[in-house]
């Protein structure tokens, strides 16, 4: 009875999921119309990104594939059916001027009737004819070893060779490994075959033109040699393709250097020799996409039509005969053929448009969610797949009913990579927006506006470390707070309210903000004058002191690389040193390095730059390392003090410190955010800026959105800022007293 239950249980199970998979395929074949529309603008961008960042000449003519996009989107919105929306899809592509990069059916195309050929091998009186579609079967390595053993003697007879590569009717593009292995007999000397070539993005170079460690070039392969067989050979070499031909780079070479004439039979397009990139449509569609180029520009000598009947007469064959017998006058080598490489252009800013036309609109959403696709290194980091995002961002960009919600749109999508690097200027209405931040750095102590350093007394005076912010011309600090949060990024949620807070004492460049501040002798109000442009000031203070207890002190925030020798010659002999990294340095720490590393020469920094282009896709690997020196080296015990504010150049001198000394982190942790920034341009004038590569520990381990955690945890006091003490660093010397002298 049990097996018999079993069994009917089954049968209903099936039953039901038969239900439910009609049920599924109608629903899949009965799209909405509000599903369909946007289904096929996600296409639409990703095949443009695709396009945009992998094509090898699509980076060359950034306005001309903006533009494209702007031209195809209503199309492909407006599209009634399937054919209609490949259409549209296929004049966007047309702007490249590559045949190659296409619209296709999903479906491959019926292979049709076989072509009846001739013999593997044949002569016309002295022209020697090579049909190699024979080599297509079974016995088709059998069959290129037995021509290889005649073809020497059958060159030195032959004044031309006709060699039939026409794939019609047949396997499609055959089998790429027999001419090369046939060309060493047909030609004398040496033929320099040049490589194919395509664009590599190593990280994304940044589109305002600013310089950068990351860059876009052509990598070219390098050339190929064809060394010809002792004897006599053929002059002149006659290639007969179709569309359905492989195109070797030697026969290009060949053409080149007036050894040979290509004649095709129908359409020829760069697909012959291009690897190609398939990028779903849908609705029965995918585009083709040309990843990689010729050096040599791929051209037909005679073009003539495609054959109407595969059993008619081979018209093709006879032309190529017909050249055989009697043969043009032979070019000299030409450079002609070479294909000028594509230049990089910055991204056009349509800065004379704060609020874009909707399609304009649809292509910022286009260009932010493709440059953080490919070169944002942290995706995998991100709370939501950036995937699932795109639909939720052109939403929001074609909605949006004025400059200000346009702006505000991006810069809310830039808190979705939750990276501490993210910023969006340049727009009149962010500037209106967020106004410029204050010089004042206040962190949350107890849910309270704390401020820890004072920037520039002169533009809040009477303002002093330990005061709390409670309002700003009246209105409550949380109340502005709730106003910036949305549009403002993080990489770690400390680190985020800290940057939220000082967002909400920003204003407009010039005026007066009324802070009211509780301060150690009660409330006050302060006046604080709004002002960019903030430079550390110039100061003769030395970056080092020597503390009670005969225990350094070194302040990140000043040290320059020249002062680090002296740093040392006068430090050499304390008990230990704090280094306070609660701030931003100056770029001293290369210099530093050899001076503290005691554990010997290791990696201290491991990165990943996103690379695409062509057909790449992956990762560029790099690792920093202090290198060996006879610097003489610092024995002494060492506490680095951190904070929110220890972030990018500061966290990569934490991890320095790290690897290279064993420093004990003391505070609270980092800010999570390293790695050289980059920008991209976006429609309306705006920069985006993000993190540009990955930095993780020297031993791998995650650094973005942890950050340095300290061993040490310890936060200040309102109290104890308030009557001037630094707790942090009272802790910090408690450390080095209590810890035995090496």
């Amino acid at each position: 009875m049990r097996n018999q239950g079993l069994h009917w249980g089954a049968m209903l199970l099936i039953g039901a999921l038969c239900l439910t998979g009609s049920a599924l395929a109608q629903e899949l074949t009965q799209r909405s119309p509000e599903a369909l529309h946007v289904e096929r603008r996600e296409q639409l961008v990703k095949l443009w990104g695709t396009v945009r960042f992998r094509h090898p000449s699509a980076f060359s003519k950034p306005a001309d594939w903006d533009a494209a996009f702007v031209a195809a989107m209503p199309k492909v919105e407006a599209a009634r059916d399937d054919a209609a929306y490949a259409a549209a899809v296929q004049g966007m592509l047309a702007a490249l001027g590559d045949p190659a990069t296409k619209v296709d059916h999903e479906a491959p195309p019926a292979i049709g009737p076989a072509p009846a050929l001739r013999g593997l091998k044949t002569w016309e009186k002295d022209v020697l004819v090579l049909d190699l579609r024979n080599l297509l079967g079974a016995q088709a390595r059998q069959g290129l070893q037995d021509l290889r053993q005649t073809l020497d003697a059958d060159a030195a007879k032959a004044r031309v060779v006709v060699l039939d590569l026409r794939m019609r009717g047949l396997q499609r593009y055959g089998p790429p490994w027999v001419l090369p292995q046939v060309l060493p007999h047909l030609v004398g000397g040496e033929l320099r075959v040049p490589g194919m070539r395509e664009v590599v993005h190593v990280g994304l170079k940044p589109q305002n033109g600013d310089s950068s460690l990351y860059f876009t070039e052509f990598a070219v392969a390098p050339d190929d040699l064809i060394e010809g067989t002792p004897g006599k050979k053929p002059s002149l070499l006659v290639f007969l393709v179709d569309e359905g031909s492989a195109i070797d780079p030697a026969i290009l070479a060949l053409q080149a250097n007036g050894k040979a004439l290509l004649v095709a039979e129908g359409p020829l397009d760069d697909s012959a020799i291009n690897m190609q990139e398939t990028v779903a449509l849908g609705g029965g569609y995918r585009a083709l996409v040309s990843v990689n180029e010729s050096v040599l520009a791929l051209s037909a000598d005679i073009s003539r039509p495609a054959r109407a009947r595969m059993d008619g007469a081979d018209e093709g064959m006879r032309q190529a005969l017909a050249l055989a017998a009697r043969p043009p006058k032979r070019k000299a080598p030409t450079t002609a053929l070479l294909r000028p490489a594509g230049v990089w252009r910055p991204e056009p800013g349509y800065e004379n448009a704060p609020y874009p036309s909707r399609e304009q609109r649809l292509l910022a959403g286009a260009k932010l969610w493709t440059v953080v696709r490919y070169f944002f290194p942290y995706t995998h980091l991100m709370d939501q797949p950036w995937e699932s995002r795109l639909p939720g961002l052109l939403q929001k960009l074609e909605e949006a009913p004025d400059a200000k919600a346009y702006a505000l749109a991006l810069a809310e999508a830039g808190t979705w990579l939750q990276d501490g690097h993210v910023v969006m200027r340049g727009h009149p209405e962010l500037q209106r927006f967020f106004g410029v931040g204050p010089q004042i750095w206040v962190t949350d102590i107890d849910g309270k506006a704390v401020v820890l350093e004072v920037r520039t007394p002169e533009a809040a005076p009477g303002l002093a470390v330990g005061d709390v912010i409670e309002k700003v011309n009246g209105e409550p600090m949380e109340a502005r707070v709730r106003r910036f949060a949305p549009y403002t990024s993080g990489a770690t949620p400390a680190s985020l309210r800290d940057t939220v807070l000082r967002r909400a004492l920003s204003g407009a460049e010039g005026t007066t903000s009324t802070l009211t501040v509780r301060g150690a002798q009660g409330p006050k109000d302060v006046k604080l004058t709004h002002q960019s442009g903030w430079t550390p000031p110039a100061t003769t203070q030395a970056p080092y002191r020597i503390l009670e207890g005969n225990i350094g002190f070194v302040d990140f925030r000043l040290l320059e690389a020249w002062q680090v020798p002296e740093v040392f010659e006068k430090l050499k002999g304390t008990r230990g040193i704090v280094f306070d990294l609660r701030n931003y340095p100056r770029g001293s720490m290369w210099a530093l390095g050899p001076y503290i590393d005691v554990k010997g020469s290791r990696p201290y920094a491991q990165y990943e730059r996103p690379m695409t282009g062509g057909m790449r896709e992956g990762r560029q690997k790099l690792s920093d390392a202090v290198p060996a020196s006879e610097t003489p080296k610092y024995r002494g015990r060492t506490v680095t003090l951190i904070d929110t504010r220890t972030m990018s150049q500061a966290e990569h001198t934490g991890l320095m410190l790290e690897a290279t000394a064993d420093t004990r982190f003391l505070g609270s942790a980092t800010a999570g955010t390293n790695g050289d920034i980059t920008h991209a341009v976006l429609p309306g004038g705006i920069q985006f800026t993000f993190t540009g590569q990955e930095v993780r520990h020297g031993d791998g381990r995650q650094l973005q959105r942890k950050g340095l955690v300290p061993h040490v945890k310890l936060r200040p006091t309102v109290a104890g800022l308030q009557v001037g003490r630094d707790e942090l660093l009272e802790r910090a010397i408690q450390l080095l007293r209590d810890t035995p002298a090496p």
